[in-house]
């Protein structure tokens, strides 16, 4: 038992976004390591084609090992070269900069929020044009491109001469003249729920860039008060002019004979939704549609956060990798087969490289090593990164102490993380820096997950139909179903991995159903037994049982917790009324102005957020690193942190002084003059210290 090589296998199982797969000179592994989630490394030959591509899974599924891996295969190629993009941290890097921005000059149609978010993607554009320019400068450095140097004359500045200028030009304070820029053609009517038109006049001037001037409508819904939002990515393509930047990428490209440009973005969907569409249509869109099939978009995102703009959906590729989808396109017990499959696929491929061994040497089953797979694949549900953290908890229960991993083993880990990382959620989510309303919002959720959680410890005991009665011992009561319209209701908990969908059938009654596993985790702390009785046909139908329709639980949450209310009169609608009002783009039945918005309240948790003090709430990003220290208890690095919390070491540093100005943390160096950070007793006792019951969860009924 080689136990600090089956570390090393587990850890490279746990790495998070960019983190690559190297041995210890350096050499990269992926290639050696790279388990396609698909046979025949369809998943992989996919990302490759001359597509836009959307790889689509929850955190962990591999998006970014897959994006790797395709990066790998294109370094072979002579006429094809890539930059990659993390999304988030370019565009929260560029957010931060942008401090002291005077709008006093600013007149005419733009606001001072529209004239902030285009000094923002100023800084984005300047930052993803430098990223697109290293990437290829780092091409024609390599070894494999040494004979591309002949193929122009000049040195690389030379090269680049034209993207530096489109640098500069961004960087320069001069580039956005918008005082007076925008001038109004026509009024706006004052007219109650009617749609106008309305022509904006745009000019701008560059430094040494002669100015343009161009038109376009924007139609709108417009309230009493007669405001409009504008068509920001009109504003922002026409001002930066994309178009300019896709020729000269695409002139040097010609330069080197490379025929196309693969651009990966990677963590686009941790974007506020507001931004991750202008993004979207001011420019990945662009990009997409304008380059001539020379830029080929691959795009990681999550579930249900897909948004393609303008992007011509019969074109592009969409590929899965949550196992509903990537797997279930026969029965369930194909589905589930594959998905062992794969987990089986991807430990052996690690375990054999990094230790030599038979996988025997390291787990032990009184059944069978296919029990081992299953109970792997149940309390990971494919997932790479989930994988790693239960075998890392296993080698810290048994392998460090010459131990083989069995059954329990696997069983005790996916407990843990639902404790540690999971089942969190929501008690440090009462600290985030958001309205009441959508603090709230998310602990109505706990509500409804408790409410589940309840109904399933329930049917443990049922027998009120013959199927239960026939079962010997405590029947499985891990999965449920509910209707597809409530799909979106529990999009928040299954991205969390609360509960993961599981597979899609008709019920009984033929009606088109979503099947959900409860986490595999929670169901070891609620005794609740996992899976479906084997045996019998009829049991191939278990999960779509009358008794596992959760459709009731959701309709009761949503008439209790939700309200939908006019931003404009104020007027309150039912529950029921929300499909008619999503085909109507929300608008206000009542007032014909304003529009209706869905607010879910927390009944049960709402005495807590409010006792909450405003001093003490906290951005997303800080609460993680606060909770990353206490759950380690040790002082960490900023790329230990970032690794963490899947985001750049950039990023924690920025945000590790906003916590150290409040005496939240301690930023000292060691004997190196290395950062390092340490949780305070104050943040200990104000975030961590509190474990009365009202802040757990509740499953007793």
């Amino acid at each position: 038992m080689k136990k600090e090589k089956f570390l090393e296998a587990v850890n490279s199982l746990k790495l998070y976004r960019r983190a690559e797969l190297m041995d210890q000179k350096g050499r990269k592994l992926i290639k050696e390591l790279y388990a396609d989630p698909l046979p025949n490394d369809h998943v992989l030959k996919t990302l490759l084609n001359d597509n836009t591509t959307f790889l689509i899974g929850r955190k962990g599924t591999g998006k970014s090992t897959i994006f790797q891996r395709a990066q790998y295969e294109l370094d072979q190629k002579k006429n094809i070269t890539w930059a990659y993009i993390d999304i988030k941290s370019l565009y929260e890097s560029s957010t931060s900069e942008v401090i002291g921005i005077s709008h006093t000059d600013v007149t005419g149609t733009l606001n001072s929020h529209t004239i902030q978010k285009l000094h923002v993607f100023r800084a984005f554009m300047a930052e993803l044009v430098k990223e697109i320019k290293k990437q290829i400068e780092k091409r024609i450095e390599s070894n494999i491109w040494a004979t591309m140097k002949d193929r122009f004359t000049g040195s690389s500045s030379e090269l680049f001469e034209k993207l530096d200028q489109f640098i500069a030009e961004i960087n320069s304070e001069q580039y956005i003249n918008v005082t007076g820029g925008f001038v109004k053609n026509a009024s706006m009517e004052q007219t109650d729920g009617k749609i106008s038109k309305e022509e904006l006049k745009v000019t701008a001037t560059a430094s040494k860039t002669p100015s343009f001037t161009g038109s376009y409508f924007i139609s709108e819904l417009k309230n009493q008060e007669s405001k409009h939002n504008e068509n920001f990515s009109k504003i922002f393509i026409r001002l930066f002019k994309i178009r300019e930047l896709i020729q000269q990428l695409k002139e040097i490209l010609a330069t080197l004979n490379l025929d196309r440009i693969h651009i990966f973005i990677d963590d686009f969907s941790e974007l506020p939704k507001t931004e991750m569409i202008e993004v979207v249509d001011a420019i990945l869109t662009p990009f997409n549609n304008w380059s001539d099939e020379f830029i080929k978009l691959k795009v990681a995102v999550y579930p249900g956060r897909l948004y393609l703009g303008d992007i011509d959906k019969t074109k592009i590729d969409e590929v899965y990798l949550d196992i509903h989808r990537a797997y279930g396109r026969g029965d369930i017990s194909t589905m589930e087969a594959q998905a062992v499959e794969f987990t089986k696929r991807l430990l052996e491929k690690r375990l054999n490289y990094y230790t030599k061994d038979n996988l025997e040497e390291y787990f032990s089953s009184s059944k069978s090593v296919e029990e081992i797979w299953l109970n792997l694949f149940y309390s990971s549900m494919g997932n790479p990164r989930i994988l790693g953290y239960i075998l890392y908890y296993c080698y810290e229960t048994s392998v460090i102490y010459g131990n083989k991993i069995n059954v329990q083993s696997i069983k005790d880990a996916s407990k843990r993380y639902f404790s540690e990382k999971i089942g969190a959620y929501f008690k440090l989510n009462k600290f985030l820096h958001e309205s009441f309303e959508e603090r709230s919002s998310i602990y109505s959720l706990k509500e409804l997950y408790e409410q589940i959680v309840i109904r399933s410890k329930e049917l443990r005991s049922y027998q009120g139909s013959k199927l239960m009665k026939d079962i010997a011992g405590r029947p499985p009561t891990s999965h449920f179903h509910v209707i597809s319209e409530y799909e979106s209701v529990l999009s928040s908990l299954e991205l969390n991995f609360f509960i993961t969908k599981y597979y899609e059938m008709k019920d009984r009654d033929g009606k088109e159903v979503s099947i959900y596993a409860l986490n595999y985790g929670l169901c070891q702390q609620e005794s609740i037994n996992f899976g479906r009785p084997q045996g019998k046909r009829e049991y191939r139908l278990y999960y779509v049982e009358r008794i596992f329709d959760y459709s009731p639980i959701v309709t009761s949450y949503l008439s209790m917790n939700q309200e939908i209310i006019c931003d404009s009169c104020g007027v309150k609608q039912e529950a029921s009324a929300l499909p008619s009002l999503q085909k109507y783009d929300m608008l206000c039945p009542v007032c014909k102005n304003g529009k209706c918005k869905v607010i879910n309240l927390s009944i049960k948790y709402g005495d807590l957020i409010n006792e909450v003090s405003k001093e003490s709430l906290l951005p997303r990003t800080e609460l993680g690193i606060l909770k990353t220290l206490h759950d380690e208890r040790s002082n960490m690095f900023a790329n230990q942190i970032a690794a963490e919390l899947d985001c750049s070491y950039q990023l924690i540093g920025k945000r590790g002084r906003n916590l150290s100005d409040r005496e939240l943390v301690t930023r000292s160096e060691n004997e190196t003059g290395r950062r390092i950070f340490t949780i305070t007793e104050e943040a200990q006792e104000i975030y961590f210290n509190d474990e009365e019951a009202e802040d757990t969860f509740n499953f007793e009924s």
